[in-house]
């Protein structure tokens, strides 16, 4: 194993922050990179990455890795240390209110369209050999890229250490939920396996939740260099996913050794880890929705918020969710479901006020949703 420390720019002075990066395997072979904790205050994703750290500095010493495996466990420093009141606020930059999951300081697909308009390269038929021409302008375009504050200096380096991988895994979790992922209908195929061995409940997809997530910042650059060069041998080089592995709080070795187990089964059934016997995979649990699909349930009202479901139910339309009490005037209002569809996250609001999200609930249906919760 090799330890690579990025350092982070524009800190204040007499401040220092790093990104660190944990590479296994040959680095000539082809790269999966994974990471955890982009909202610094999600912790399930760094439980998981400590058990998968074990695991794969075995399997290198078996000689059992087959690719180049990045691994930054903890890739918000920045958010990490935010601590207001003694809660950790991981979610969002506290300086700036950017949340950290949000790269719309990093327009890489345009940069990349421009660089090709700028300085064209010579297409072959060969997919394979155009990717690795591609993959070389990527490359340069984030190498040119200056960053304007710390935290767009730590998008910069994530994105650099990412961007020429096969597969890209960012691990995330939600308040109070079940195990569920996010990723583009045409790489659902390729996710499948990864969603029956960690037991994922609820699978979104969408080509562009117009969120400038992470992983779509990565994936999407191969979309459009697709659609922009329609009559070239271009494959979606780099797949990639936000895996919700359950609620902040469900902490415990057993889950994290049951997540980092799922991920190795995965890449082993992809053919980047050699193992003797790959664990047959299990059934999934549901099939992928659409992220048009996404129903957040507000509050309608101000109060004290009593659930009347949980993560994993489906509820019908017209259903009960929750009351908002207030026990000054005795009112009581009941929040019904609007839609069909399956509960994968509560917010674990206690107090309500006007619209804020309690629930989070995948419809089978397209319900005219635009986008992610900010």
């Amino acid at each position: 194993m090799r330890t690579e420390i990025l350092p982070i720019e524009f800190m204040t002075p007499g401040m220092q922050a790093q990104v660190t990066a944990l590479h296994f395997g040959d680095e000539s072979l082809p790269k999966v990179y994974i990471q955890s904790s982009l909202h610094a205050d999600e912790m399930p994703g760094s439980v998981a990455a400590y058990h998968l750290h074990k695991m794969l500095l075995k399997l290198e010493q078996a000689g059992r890795l087959r690719a180049h495996i990045v691994l930054v466990p903890l890739c918000n420093p920045l958010g990490l240390g935010q601590m207001v009141d003694y809660m950790h606020i991981g979610r969002f930059h506290l300086p700036t209110a950017q949340n950290f999951n949000r790269l719309f300081t990093v327009p890489l697909s345009q940069a990349v369209l421009d660089e090709l308009a700028a300085h064209p390269i010579e297409f072959s038929p060969d997919a394979q050999e155009n990717t690795s021409r591609l993959r070389k302008v990527i490359g340069r375009v984030l190498e040119q890229m200056r960053p304007t504050n710390n935290v767009h200096s730590m998008h910069l380096n994530l994105l650099r250490l990412s961007y020429d991988a096969d597969i890209v895994l960012d691990l995330h979790c939600d308040n109070f939920a079940v195990a569920h992922m996010y990723t583009m209908p045409q790489t659902w195929e390729s996710f499948e396996p990864l969603a029956r061995y960690i037991g994922s409940e609820c699978q979104l997809v969408a080509v562009d939740s117009s969120a400038s997530s992470f992983d779509e910042v990565l994936s999407g650059v191969w979309v459009n260099l697709r659609q922009h060069y329609p009559n070239e041998a271009i494959e979606q080089a780099l797949i990639s996913s936000t895996v919700e592995l359950r609620g902040e709080y469900q902490l415990s070795h057993e889950l994290g050794e049951h997540d980092a187990d799922g991920i190795i089964q995965y890449l082993a059934q992809r053919g980047y880890i050699a193992l003797d016997t790959i664990k047959p995979m299990p059934d999934l649990v549901n099939e992928p929705h659409p992220l048009e699909g996404l129903y957040y349930v507000p509050s309608p009202a101000c109060g004290v918020v009593i659930y009347k479901v949980k993560a994993g139910e489906w509820v019908s339309a017209g259903q009960e969710l929750a009351d908002i009490i207030n026990p000054v005037t005795l009112e009581c209002t009941t929040v019904y479901s609007e839609f069909y569809g399956f509960v994968f996250a509560t917010s674990g609001e206690r107090v309500a006020s006007g619209n804020r999200k309690l629930l989070s609930i995948s419809c089978p249906v397209s319900i005219g949703n635009e986008g992610l919760s900010p």
